[in-house]
């Protein structure tokens, strides 16, 4: 693990630690930062750097310099039995243990990394360089486990010609999540200053340019409903994110629309759900999604959902009625409208999620183990 996020890639990341945790399987996890998990086969091998933060273009070449010989080391060390990467990067830099230490490498992909350099606008040099690294990390791998299925196919267009790696999808899954206290709904209301008989729509994530919360904010002066509020759940990682919430911000109050657009920063699990719980109607608008796991924690809540007709979201949905255009706010301003306003398209909605939540009810920690170690987990004592 190069970088420590927030986020859903962030708790996928935990999740895959303790699937082979909780198989008793010794773990050694490689960081700039701390991992918060307490377990007697978890050692967490922190590299210390002279500076504080990995920025710019000299912290990161140390850092790619450094790891991969750090990596052989602490791998001989302890005699591992299996790389895992999480990302393309991350294999390329295991890529020398790999071949070292003569141990299979499977990457874990989780969306299109190249997306936010792209929105970020940087030189056709870097995403050159950033390609580049990336495909040479990808065929330098075993096996990969991507989670939608489009995103398998690009990984496939990029692999060596004659070169045979095993590309598999295991899409994300609904956690398991308390049954919900129908009490909580006006405190949660209370907190965050929304009138009672307001309608909410919610939307929740990494606050960045793909998530494209601008067209929800935008909609809300064109709805004819003046008790439509939003909350927009999470914050940035980033300084471009900060940037980017800041705008969102901005619009609100250039619209006039600022009291009924509530940002909440990044909340715990459990407040989340509580929110999900006091909403009337969960959007992702995204551009770009490896396959969110906002959307589908609103789903196990019970809250009607519609987002993006994007790859990783199509995936989850399936069906056109809960699907809009994210580059067409008029696609976007029928579906909310209709949700509100046609009764029976409401019950559509609902009846549809419900039935798309009960596909992704699995457990993820033991698909991923047997996918990774071709063993299934009822064979293990």
């Amino acid at each position: 693990m190069y970088t420590l996020k927030r986020g859903g890639s962030y708790d996928r990341f935990k999740m895959l630690i303790e699937a082979f945790l909780g198989r008793e399987c010794e773990v050694h996890c490689l960081s700039l930062t701390p991992i918060e998990i307490e377990h007697p086969l978890f050692h967490n091998h922190v590299m210390h750097l002279p500076f504080k933060k990995v920025g710019g273009l000299i912290g990161k070449l140390v850092v790619l310099s450094m790891f991969p010989i750090w990596s052989v080391w602490v791998g001989w060390r302890n005699r591992i039995d299996l790389i895992i990467a999480f990302g393309s990067l991350y294999a390329f830099v295991q890529g020398l243990s790999k071949w070292f230490l003569k141990r299979p490498l499977v990457t874990l992909i989780r969306g299109d990394s190249r997306f936010g350099l792209r929105m970020q606008n940087s030189s056709k040099y870097t995403l050159y360089l950033n390609k580049g690294i990336e495909n040479m990390g990808l065929n330098s791998s075993d096996l990969i486990i991507t989670n939608n299925t489009a995103l398998r196919e690009e990984i496939l267009k990029s692999l060596r010609k004659g070169k045979h790696i095993d590309v598999k999808v295991l899409l994300n899954n609904i956690p398991s999540i308390p049954s919900p206290h129908l009490q909580d709904i006006p405190r949660t209301r209370a907190k965050y200053g929304i009138p009672e008989d307001a309608k909410v729509l919610v939307t929740a994530g990494v606050l960045n340019q793909g998530k494209n919360i601008e067209v929800l904010i935008n909609s809300l002066p064109r709805i004819e409903m003046k008790n439509l509020h939003l909350l927009v759940v999470g914050d940035g990682s980033t300084e471009a994110d900060f940037q980017y919430r800041d705008f969102l911000k901005a619009r609100a109050k250039e619209l006039k629309v600022e009291e009924r657009v509530i940002f909440t920063g990044w909340v715990e699990k459990e407040e989340l759900w509580k929110i999900y719980l006091a909403s009337d109607l969960f959007v992702m608008p995204s551009i770009n999604e490896g396959m969110p796991n906002a959307l589908l924690e609103a789903l196990g809540v019970g809250l009607a959902c519609m987002g993006s007709n994007i790859p990783g979201i199509k995936d989850i949905f399936h069906y056109e009625d809960l699907m809009f255009d994210p580059l067409e706010e008029e696609s976007l301003l029928q579906k909310i409208q209709g949700f509100f306003s046609d009764r029976q398209f409401f019950d559509k909605v609902k009846r549809l999620c419900q039935e798309r939540k009960d596909v992704f009810v699995f457990d993820w920690e033991e698909r991923v183990f047997e996918m990774i170690t071709g063993t299934p987990t009822s064979l293990i004592k």
